[in-house]
């Protein structure tokens, strides 16, 4: 078992941004690294976290982690990917601060490496058993100023040195290249394990729905893949792939499979309202 951790004011989808609602908020109040609204019509401006609840956050990742301990989980992702909390701070779009916490490259890594370093204290402390942590990431922002490739290259080469157990890339397509400039078809996934991939083992993902996709994906040398909307699509993925009953694979999915699939109506309503997410069809 493992435990995600998600501080949220957004999680960008394509072309459209899903804000954690005002009201379900303390304070009908979404809080970021600076006070700077993602660049969409009607959305709420953040307010800027003072240092004081900085260090609280931190600190609650702290208590995350404990929790998750105690509860019998085998490890943690530290999710500093798909513009949360942590990737705002690493983001210099979101993060205008001119504090220690923000600036320089080296400044808006300060808090992502901080909640690091207090998840990997409280496993020394609290853990008797091996206990795994991860941190996911997303190469690029399309935002201008926004976190580019080079950026991140350099943010993982520090990343390696935080004795991390692995490193999982956050992106549409594996083979996706740069959101940034479309003249660079490179892989993100493929353009990080090359750069880190002899120091930590690195996850790819994106649109891998069929075992052939995923062997391609592997022959690369990346050495774990996730599979995210394709078990969502497909929950007997992995069953059907032993029983070598592929062609029995879902790759779509269509308005009316909600209960088949047990899906939650608000991760339902992103789904079907989200284009480009996931390959919906007409009913059959």
């Amino acid at each position: 078992m493992f435990q995600e951790f998600r501080f949220k004011r957004g999680v960008k989808l394509k072309n459209r941004i899903l804000m954690a609602p005002p009201e379900l908020l303390e304070g009908d109040q979404p809080v970021s690294a600076s006070a700077v609204a993602a660049p969409r019509e009607g959305l709420v401006t953040p307010r800027e976290l003072t240092v004081t609840e900085i260090e609280e956050i931190i600190n609650d990742f702290a208590k995350a982690t404990r929790r998750a301990i105690e509860a019998g989980f085998d490890g943690v992702e530290i999710h500093g990917a798909n513009t949360y909390l942590i990737q705002q701070f690493f983001s210099p779009h979101s993060n205008r601060r001119s504090d220690k916490w923000g600036g320089s490259i080296e400044k808006r890594m300060t808090f992502p490496l901080a909640v690091i370093d207090h998840v990997k204290a409280t496993v020394e402390r609290h853990a008797k058993n091996p206990f795994i942590i991860g941190y996911r990431i997303s190469p690029e922002e399309v935002e201008n100023p926004g976190i580019t490739m080079d950026e991140t290259l350099i943010f993982v080469d520090k990343l390696v040195e935080q004795d991390l157990d692995y490193l999982h890339l956050s992106v549409q397509d594996f083979w996706g290249g740069s959101i940034r400039d479309e003249d660079d078809q490179r892989s993100r996934v493929t353009m990080v394990y090359e750069r880190v991939g002899d120091k930590i083992p690195v996850i790819g993902v994106g649109s891998l729905h069929m075992p052939d996709e995923v062997k391609k994906a592997m022959d690369t040398g990346v050495p774990l893949l996730a599979l995210g909307r394709e078990l969502i699509m497909e929950p007997h993925w992995v069953e059907k792939v032993e029983a070598g009953n592929e062609d029995t694979i879902k790759t779509t999915i269509t308005k009316e499979d909600q209960e088949r699939l047990v899906v939650p109506d608000a991760l339902w309503k992103a789904i079907i309202n989200t284009p480009g997410w996931f390959p919906v069809v007409e009913q059959e």
